[in-house]
């Protein structure tokens, strides 16, 4: 029955369409009452041709001179030619003359966000939610606005209200699990999906979101049982698939996910981020050669998958290929030129076939990119080390503790460059400031000056500080 009513309505507006550009062509006159016109107006609003919505509203205003809503269709449009200065004052027009209109209001709020007046627009709509009962569509659009604030708390707020005047919605299911998400209260989410799933229980949204919050939460059991409810109630939603197979790879249950991303290419066209994603698996149980056919299958749908290349040339590090890895990295960096651990993996390489020059360059790269990597001071004043003095590696570690005043790492390898350097003292009260900061960072730092470990200053400091 409803496909029934659906076939007459697109019949219905097709005729009415037709019968109207009839009237144009032919140059002639033919009546079309006021909802006629109003159809044929959102019927070119909806197919974005601006032009046919113009001449509709002013044909419909010369018919209906006395007919107001064609002068709110007409601010409409001037807000949607770019035009929203224009649009709100023929707003404030129409409310003089008319008076004060919810839907006139309404269009206020969509312009004022046009315009980035977000606090106006989320007064306008709260305005116009008063003449409305439970208005979920107004409430989305205040959480909308609230989001464009920044302000992640209210939009929660009203997205709970939209939800519960229309539970059925799904882009306010995706939109609470984001605002969930942003906010960091995962517990909550999966609370409120838990008790929504109890009254909607095929709501494959619903479900889909309780597994991101439970994978969130790294309860990746929970969100495998969550993602299989998302695959029984629709089993073409990919996203509940692809989460799946993430949850397993948490749990390091390779086989598994490897066996959902078969499924995916059973369901949808071969992607090349799924062939991307096997690869990946493969490689993490060492088993090179499907991870090789993987990749290279990713990189025949899209050859500029940035990682497929790079996956190549961890495969190659792998099995000790470090000349042939680095053509492949090489490829990575040339689609995604600011990609920082592109260029770390690209040093390490460098670094192990000997080209300390180069592989300082890269490493550098790195720095460039991400001041804030944990590791890249330590390895780049080590090159340094090797390449130049021990003072200039001094130098280089203490600019690394510049960006991260708070990394013990840093801390460590400064106190061993001094004691390298010969300056003891300097080095045990930069030992003394590291193991303030972290005592059993020093596990490190005696394994790579393990020398220390005789050294009757540095003992008795571990021991002072053993907590």
């Amino acid at each position: 029955m409803n496909e029934d009513f659906e076939d007459f309505d697109e019949n219905y507006i097709i005729d009415l369409v037709t019968r109207f550009e009839n009237m144009l062509s032919e140059k002639g006159q033919c009546f079309f009452d006021v909802e006629e016109y109003e159809d044929i107006i959102d019927y070119y609003f909806e197919k974005d041709n601006l032009k046919k919505t113009d001449i509709a509203i002013e044909l419909a205003m010369q018919q209906h001179p006395y007919t107001h809503t064609f002068l709110l269709k007409k601010a409409q449009l001037l807000a949607s030619s770019d035009k929203p200065e224009k649009a709100l004052n023929m707003l404030e027009q129409i409310e003089r003359k008319y008076g004060e209109d919810p839907d006139i209001t309404l269009v206020k709020a969509s312009i004022y966000s046009q315009l980035k007046h977000y606090e106006k627009s989320i007064e306008a709509y709260k305005k116009a939610a008063e003449s409305f009962d439970e208005p979920a569509d107004i409430f989305a659009n205040i959480a909308y606005e609230y989001q464009n604030t920044g302000n992640y708390t209210k939009a929660l707020f009203y997205l709970k209200k939209a939800i519960k005047a229309d539970p059925a919605n799904d882009s306010i299911l995706y939109e609470l699990g984001y605002c969930f998400e942003v906010l960091n209260r995962t517990e909550e989410a999966v609370k409120f999906f838990n008790l929504y799933i109890d009254e909607n229980p095929y709501s494959d949204v619903a479900w889909f979101n309780l597994g991101i919050a439970y994978s969130n939460l790294e309860l990746y059991e929970k969100a495998i049982e969550a993602n299989d409810y998302v695959i029984a109630i629709n089993t073409t939603f990919i996203s509940g698939f692809f989460n799946k197979a993430n949850a397993f790879i948490n749990l390091e249950r390779y086989e598994e996910a490897i066996a959902v991303y078969q499924e995916i290419l059973e369901i949808e066209e071969a992607d090349a981020m799924t062939y991307y994603y096997m690869g990946e698996c493969y490689e993490k149980l060492k088993m090179y050669d499907q991870a090789t056919e993987n990749y290279n299958k990713a990189l025949e749908i899209d050859e500029f998958l940035a990682d497929a290349w790079m996956g190549l040339g961890v495969v190659h590090e792998e099995t000790g290929n470090f000349i042939k890895a680095q053509f492949f990295m090489a490829n990575a960096i040339k689609i995604e030129p600011i990609n920082a651990d592109y260029w770390y993996i690209m040093g390490d390489l460098q670094y192990k076939t000997g080209m300390l020059e180069k592989s300082l360059e890269s490493y550098r790269k790195v720095c460039e990119l991400n001041p804030k990597d944990t590791d890249i001071w330590i390895d780049i004043s080590e090159v340094i080390a090797e390449t130049g003095t021990i003072e200039q590696a001094i130098d280089s570690i203490a600019e690394g503790i510049l960006e991260q005043p708070k990394n013990a790492a840093f801390q460590y390898r400064h106190a061993g460059y001094l004691f390298i350097a010969g300056l003891e003292k300097e080095a045990l009260l930069k030992l003394e400031e590291s193991l303030n900061l972290d005592y059993r960072g020093y596990i490190d730092l005696l394994d790579y000056l393990p020398q220390l470990k005789l050294n009757s200053g540095v003992t008795d400091l571990i021991e002072f500080y053993k907590k």
